[in-house]
């Protein structure tokens, strides 16, 4: 039995609830815009979950709670790639983590995936009856009541985040006369405060420091509800257009080989559409052949980035914030596929700013 809608007319809570009391094993699949969730159930148990979202990465995860570095993290995905092994065991067998470690983790991540589902406005579902190889998942068991609980409650703080936080673009900055010493901050609110004074956006400090938007929106929140942080700059307020011919627009532009273009068509006509599975799948089409023909024409994956200016001239290019995080990444040892590997963002995003870099001069390969 399959079920397929829109999270408008269905909301998560009622879609777990539907697929516990039914007893159901399969999957549900979440699409929206660039992300793709999934959850597993068995007998209406959830089982796993999978997300192709970086930050939901078990290595992005960990970097964000503090427990591995960034160092860490690069070993055990060579070590990964040679070994063909999960990144929780390379890091168990290598001693960077415990596997009680490990193991925590993988269950909080997959909480997490799901938790952040609740969060969503809208979006496309789709239930499709024993889908899925159990070999190929991470197994862990969650009870389907407890995380309808705590999704629940975060949409409700969500809510009242985003009566203050209207958006991840906003700049904050700390309070006259806020006395940090006097503070019992916890490591990740020191994180922040010290981002917030960098002048950073919400969206910058969640790249930084490979954290989810929920869990970072959510710190600052506190923050500001302590008189620590206030709202210093709003970003203006843009009228979105909505062309009906979106779909066939994109179709058009893949066919001139204009896939940048599509890709905007497409993500227009999901975003008149969520259940638009064509679009997604053009989407999809599209950059897998961006990141091919950056791959071909400028970007082997074997070739090492290193800097073709002085460090200390970067100031003078104004570089975006995503432009600067992957320049400070460069070292001259790491390649084009480890830093794709590193990096907190989708493939195609790490190669189109390696590929401006390239074109600012500011970087260049060997």
């Amino acid at each position: 039995m399959s079920l397929s809608g829109n999270l408008k007319t269905m909301d998560l809570a009622e879609l777990l609830q539907w697929v516990a009391l039914g007893r159901k094993t399969g999957s549900l699949t979440f699409i929206r815009n660039k992300s793709k969730n999934y959850i597993y159930f068995k007998s209406g148990q959830i089982i796993s979950s999978k997300s192709n979202e970086p930050t939901k990465q078990l290595g992005h995860f960990l970097l964000f709670q503090g427990q591995i570095t960034e160092v860490q993290l690069k070993r055990a995905l060579e070590i990964q790639q040679q070994t063909r092994k999960t990144l929780g065991n390379v890091l168990a067998q290598e001693r960077m983590i415990s596997p009680e470690t490990v193991q925590a983790a993988i269950q909080e991540r997959t909480r997490e995936v799901i938790y952040d589902l609740f969060l969503w406005d809208d979006g496309y579902f789709h239930f499709t009856a024993n889908s899925y190889d159990l070999q190929e998942l991470i197994v862990v068991n969650l009870d389907v009541n407890s995380v309808i609980f705590e999704g629940v409650r975060r949409k409700d703080e969500w809510g009242r985040i985003r009566k203050v936080f209207p958006s991840s673009d906003i700049i904050l900055r700390l309070c006259a006369g806020s006395d940090l010493k006097s503070l019992n901050l916890s490591p990740l609110q020191r994180k922040l405060l010290y981002h917030v004074t960098q002048g950073r956006s919400i969206s910058e400090i969640i790249l930084e420091l490979h954290g989810s938007e929920f869990a970072v929106t959510f710190e600052l929140f506190q923050l500001h509800e302590n008189g620590v942080v206030e709202v210093a700059e709003r970003p203006a307020v843009s009228v979105e257009t909505t062309p009906v011919s979106a779909f066939n627009q994109g179709v058009a532009l893949m066919q001139t080989g204009n896939h940048h273009e599509a890709i905007e068509k497409f993500q227009e006509a999901l975003r008149l559409d969520p259940h638009n599975t064509e679009a997604d799948e053009q989407i999809e089409l599209a950059e897998r052949a961006i990141c091919h023909e950056l791959y071909t024409q400028s970007l082997p994956r074997h070739k090492v980035p290193y800097f073709a200016v002085p460090v200390t001239s970067l100031t003078s290019y104004n570089l975006t914030h995503q432009e600067g995080f992957i320049a400070s990444r460069i070292n001259g040892a790491c390649d084009v596929r480890t830093i794709v590997m590193l990096a907190p963002l989708r493939e195609i995003e790490v190669l189109q700013t390696l590929d401006r870099l390239i074109k600012l001069n500011v970087i260049a390969l060997r």
